[in-house]
């Protein structure tokens, strides 16, 4: 017979829902209450929250001003003015946040502006002197320098950004310089897949071992699994919607891309039991399903269209009404199991 595995306090997650139901079942008082909530949001979080959002803004509104003036301008400026601007403004960033230190979220967005401002200055040099260098070296050198100070930054959009530069320079690698075969340019897929799922697990496996708050973000582990469930579903829609015409790469890869789907699946429902990345999975999973019935109305209603559109809608309602209904069942056992 198998045994329920022991949950302890550890285990069970500190929020409103939590409170309200040990209040419902009389476990506490309202005051208890009261204080419980009090400790969990605090009266000043809002504005903490609020005047973090508008310092990312900011930022990042300065640096598309800053891209956006060397684009529109870039005639007018002189080569010395355009490396020496970019190079003062780096070396800027640089020193606030050592000023500010990494502990400080402005110390970490100044830093994560250094980085934006390295990409802006090899663009920028390799306009200037015509290196005469593809673009995914660009893309490589800029994920090599910011690399360093990407270790030590303790940040999670740092590491967004460098993993979002290293994705480009692996798209732009494949391209340019490995030239794949028919046969086997649809790996590209399967790389995208390997790369974000490595850092996903390792951000698992960090937060397990060390209870980093920096990197335990529930947005993180959401936008992580999204960026392994892209390239792992678009091999199997290109292989519904083409059919036979598909490469072997592609069935490789959509079969890479189903399996992926059930270990991430197995990973959030079993193990970690996260529903932000369960309703990534199952609007993945929906579609997939909506893509195959899409081709097979395609196929067999082609001449007419009206009651294709209306048995697609009527499979759109079906297929994201079980998802939802499914989503709720599952969000009801692991409260069962947390209460």
């Amino acid at each position: 017979m198998e045994q329920t595995p022991q949950v302890t306090l550890a285990d069970i997650p500190a929020n409103r829902r939590l409170v309200d139901e040990l209040l419902a079942h009389k476990k506490i008082t309202p005051e208890g209450r009261d204080y419980a909530l009090d400790f969990l949001t605090p009266a000043d979080q809002w504005g903490l929250w609020i005047s973090r959002l508008f310092l990312a803004a900011g930022s990042a509104l300065v640096l598309c001003g800053v891209v956006y003036f060397f684009a529109f301008n870039w005639a007018k400026i002189a080569p010395l003015v355009k490396l020496s601007t970019i190079q003062g403004g780096l070396l800027c960033c640089l020193i606030g946040a050592y000023y500010y230190k990494l502990e400080r979220v402005s110390g970490q967005i100044l830093l994560l502006s250094a980085s934006v401002l390295t990409g802006v200055f090899m663009a920028v040099y390799g306009q200037i002197y015509q290196t005469g260098a593809d673009a995914y070296q660009l893309f490589m050198m800029w994920s090599l320098f910011i690399f360093g100070w990407t270790v030590i930054s303790n940040f999670a959009a740092q590491w967004v950004l460098w993993l979002a530069v290293t994705n480009v320079f692996l798209a732009l690698w494949w391209e340019q310089a490995a030239l794949p075969e028919r046969d086997m340019e649809a790996l590209i897929f399967v790389g995208f897949a390997a790369l974000n799922g490595l850092a996903l697990v390792l951000r698992e496996v960090y937060v397990a071992r060390t209870q980093a708050a920096w990197l335990d973000r529930r947005w993180l582990r959401a936008l992580l699994t999204i960026a392994v469930l892209v390239p792992l579903a678009t091999p199997i829609m290109i292989w519904i919607l083409d059919g036979r015409d598909v490469s072997a790469s592609v069935k490789i890869s959509a079969l890479a891309g189903l399996v992926g789907h059930g270990l991430l699946y197995a990973l959030y429902r079993f193990r970690f039991r996260d529903m932000w990345p369960l309703a990534a999975i199952a609007l993945s999973g929906c579609i997939l399903l909506e893509t195959l019935v899409l081709d097979f109305l395609v196929m067999n209603f082609e001449d007419t269209e009206v009651l294709m559109f209306l048995l697609m809608g009527l499979a759109t309602i079906a297929i994201f009404s079980l998802a939802v209904l499914y989503l709720r069942r599952i969000i009801s056992v692991m409260e069962a199991k947390h209460v």
